[in-house]
């Protein structure tokens, strides 16, 4: 009985792990380049066109989160299961993603940041602007994402992440 148990248990555990490899039709992983000088935090929603952050949990929850280092990239900054082309055909058509300042964070904790939006930057993204991008994000925004739906605007910040005044 107990080696039923134990095999059973094993090959659940090998078809719940997918391979999440990306190719030409099917992306799993957005990347994500902080190109700022401080770390920042990075969180996504499928909710818009409300981009309030009353659903957005805790992003300084360890294990929820995802903290990218000044000057450093994540290679999986988003890791999708089903692959974003097809969360877009049949969930939603926007992607949003929010940019927090750790510092900012650290100051004022999250409970304060969510309810001023006190965030560094939010990109409404469509599946054609995450393709044009080659499926890479940085903060602050380059060039290259300029036409991208943004808040604050592109051209806030300059290039170490600091907004110009």
């Amino acid at each position: 009985m107990k080696k039923i148990i134990l095999i059973c248990c094993g090959c659940l555990l090998f078809t719940a792990m997918t391979c999440t490899k990306d190719s030409d039709t099917q992306h799993h992983h957005i990347r994500f380049y902080n190109a700022s000088d401080c770390e920042i935090y990075v969180d996504k929603s499928h909710d818009y066109p409300d981009t309030t952050l009353s659903r957005v949990q805790n992003v300084m929850t360890p294990g929820w989160n995802l903290m990218v280092q000044s000057h450093s990239t994540n290679n999986d900054a988003f890791t999708n299961r089903n692959s974003y082309e097809v969360d877009f055909r049949c969930k939603y058509d926007t992607l949003v993603v929010f940019v927090f300042n750790s510092d900012t964070l650290a100051l004022y904790g999250w409970e304060y940041s969510k309810n001023n939006y006190c965030i560094s930057q939010r990109y409404d993204l469509s599946l054609s602007d995450l393709q044009r991008l080659s499926w890479r994000l940085q903060f602050p925004p380059t060039e290259g994402m300029r036409d991208i739906k943004m808040w604050p605007p592109y051209g806030t910040y300059e290039a170490n992440g600091h907004r110009i005044k």
